[in-house]
């Protein structure tokens, strides 16, 4: 994954953000969300943040 490539235009969130987020104890959608405060802008990239969320804390959990 590209930690640099934006998951979040609006907010200029990144996927390394959101991985980060993760590492440092966020263990939902929710709780990502909250550090970071993307989707409030357009909302487009909810749907595609909450699957890249599930697949990471997936990944974490192996």
């Amino acid at each position: 994954m590209k930690r640099e490539k934006l998951a979040c235009s609006c907010k200029d969130v990144t996927y390394g953000m959101i991985e980060d987020a993760i590492r440092q104890g966020a263990s939902s959608y929710e709780e990502v969300e909250k550090r970071l405060r993307f989707g409030t802008g357009c909302g487009k990239c909810r749907e595609f943040i909450q699957v890249l969320v599930r697949d990471l804390l997936e990944e974490q959990r192996h």
